[in-house]
């Protein structure tokens, strides 16, 4: 019984947001990030995002596959470089992205990106000051799979 009641909270924290300690697989790891998948923002920003510890260099013509959970259409990334301000525009590697119905986005790399300690997901009225969808939703991340693939 105890058991039930541990697998319906987590089950139940999950699905509201609350995630702890999340992983981010990694060229085929689990990486444990910093403070795990964390959310905030409100309507305006809608941001989700992974802190990477250590922070890690994204290479040109790498993969990123992003699974999202939440109902925005449309988002922007960001791969925010280590010791950057996350208040600025900084890093930001698509302007709009559209979310599918599998929620799944998937980013090719043109450029190599160094000393990344964040990845963020927004989705907010003014992220930026990009107003990315007058009707979007949240976007939080679920996973961020990074590979070589083409």
């Amino acid at each position: 019984m105890k058991n039930i009641f541990v697998i319906v909270l987590l089950t139940t924290l999950t699905l509201l947001g609350y995630e702890s300690g999340g992983a981010v697989p990694l060229e085929g790891k689990i990486i444990k990030s910093s403070g795990g998948v964390n959310s905030l923002g409100g309507i305006l920003w809608y941001s989700s995002y992974m802190n990477l510890t250590p922070p890690r260099h994204f290479m040109k013509g790498e993969q990123l596959r992003i699974t999202l959970r939440g109902g925005a259409t449309w988002v922007c990334v960001r791969l925010l470089p280590e010791g950057a301000d996350a208040t600025h525009p900084i890093g930001i590697i698509n302007q709009r992205i559209h979310v599918p119905q599998n929620r799944v986005i998937t980013i090719q790399l043109a450029n190599t990106h160094p000393n990344i300690q964040q990845v963020s997901v927004h989705s907010g009225l003014q992220a930026f000051g990009r107003g990315i969808s007058l009707f979007n939703e949240n976007a939080d991340i679920v996973s961020i799979d990074v590979s070589t693939k083409k």
